[in-house]
């Protein structure tokens, strides 16, 4: 029962923020013989919640249904990440009622032209903290190939486990936090369709 009780705490979280990423500031002041940072690029197009990019993930996952989360979707538009680069988000969740093993997953369709290799790394360093806030934090880094996909995984200190890929044709960010034996959160991405 107290296994349950704690992911029933870190979906709760994860539903409250996709990411807890700060919006990027300067790391020099003028006059100090460094040029500081150009302000954040803003996009004056709202951010969308898009039920279609849920496509991009298989229906359901080792026998049990992705279903959408509506109740995060709107959290996680808000993210700061998310309305800077952003053009549609929607989030999605499989869980063994049983087990209390889960899959969460975001998927983040960026705006043309805006993907580098540090928006990559700090969308995935800011859904780490905020997947691993509630479980001890990121102790674990690898980058595997899932499916003949790139994939970033890390491990969290209570167990929950991130995996993260870019779906380059159709610019899409997927990012998968996951607890449990069944390792959902592997086979998830594991199906990704581009």
């Amino acid at each position: 029962m107290g296994s349950r009780l704690a992911v029933a705490g870190i979906l709760f979280a994860l539903a409250g923020c996709a990411t807890t990423a700060p919006t990027p500031t300067a790391t020099a002041t003028p006059g100090d013989g460094q040029t500081a940072s150009p302000p954040p690029m803003t996009s004056s197009v709202p951010v969308v919640i898009d039920p279609s990019l849920l496509d991009h993930l298989p229906a359901q996952v080792d026998g049990l249904d992705v279903m959408r989360r509506p109740e995060s979707d709107a959290a996680a538009a808000a993210d700061p990440v998310v309305t800077e680069f952003g053009e549609g988000i929607v989030t999605g969740l499989a869980i063994d009622p049983a087990s209390g093993d889960f899959a969460y997953a975001t998927l983040v369709r960026l705006r043309p032209d805006v993907f580098t290799a540090d928006l990559y790394r700090s969308w995935r360093d800011s859904f780490d903290e905020g997947a691993c806030s509630q479980a001890g934090g990121v102790v674990r880094t690898a980058v595997t190939e899932i499916s003949g996909r790139e994939v970033h995984i890390d491990s969290c200190e209570g167990g929950v486990r991130t995996y993260h890929a870019w779906l380059e044709s159709s610019r899409v960010l997927v990012s998968v936090s996951s607890l449990g034996e069944r390792r959902l959160g592997e086979r998830l991405v594991g199906a990704l369709r581009d």
